[in-house]
């Protein structure tokens, strides 16, 4: 047989093999065994993640160590005293078992459904698309702390002030409908486990007020001269 060229394959003497180095004649790093700690679940998660990619242990390791960055968190190792078990795989020296454990824990996100990978450009723009929002929702909540009413001393009594707190100009220029939906309005913002100015005693007298204000809806409003004062 005779190359493209016209020199003979027959002619290729094992001296001009030498100018078509193998693989291995590039030379990889040995690898070397590594037994790295980890909970039971994620060393079977990391197992099943490796047989479904019909590959083994040690290369998927391999492959996911190119792209686990140092920033992301370390599933960690079990405390003393915890169930735990360990991953046995061959890979060049240099790695430690918290990057070997990161590498893992990156080739099992990226396995998850809808997970994607993104340009380090597109990252920062929403990183720093979140860091502005969280600016505004910061100064929004100081500007709500500014204007929102202060919890007034004792228990709420008196209709003046309920109707105050939700914002109308007196007792007589609402319906319960407006009631209602004022609260809902009011509540998201003081709600103390989720609200932009979280606070139980502004929640609760706000819940006292939307009491206060219905009763007086539903009594004062329906008989006697009371109806002709409602604007």
């Amino acid at each position: 047989m005779t190359a493209p060229d016209g020199y003979p394959f027959a002619a290729l003497t094992e001296a001009d093999a030498g100018f078509f180095p193998s693989a291995r004649s590039v030379g990889a790093p040995p690898a070397i065994p590594y037994r790295v700690p980890c909970a039971p679940a994620f060393a079977a998660a990391a197992v099943r993640l490796a047989a479904k990619r019909g590959t083994d242990l040690s290369a998927l390791t391999a492959a996911a160590l190119l792209l686990a960055s140092d920033r992301m968190p370390d599933p960690g190792a079990p405390d003393d005293g915890a169930e735990r078990a360990v991953l046995e795989l061959r890979l060049p020296s240099g790695h430690c078992d918290a990057a070997i454990r990161r590498a893992l824990a990156a080739a099992l996100a990226l396995a998850e459904p809808g997970c994607r990978l993104m340009p380090a450009e597109e990252a920062g723009r929403l990183e720093g698309a979140v860091e502005t929002l969280t600016y505004r929702n910061k100064a929004l909540a100081h500007a709500l702390e500014r204007v929102s009413f202060r919890p007034l001393d004792g228990k709420l009594t008196q209709v003046r002030d309920a109707a105050q707190m939700f914002g109308f100009v007196n007792e007589w220029c609402f319906d319960e409908d407006r009631v209602v939906k004022r609260f809902r309005e009011l509540a998201p913002v003081y709600h103390p486990d989720t609200g932009v100015v979280a606070c139980r005693d502004r929640m609760a007298q706000l819940i006292d007020a939307r009491n206060l204000l219905i009763n007086h809806v539903r009594t004062a409003y329906r008989s006697g001269p009371w109806t002709q004062r409602r604007t």
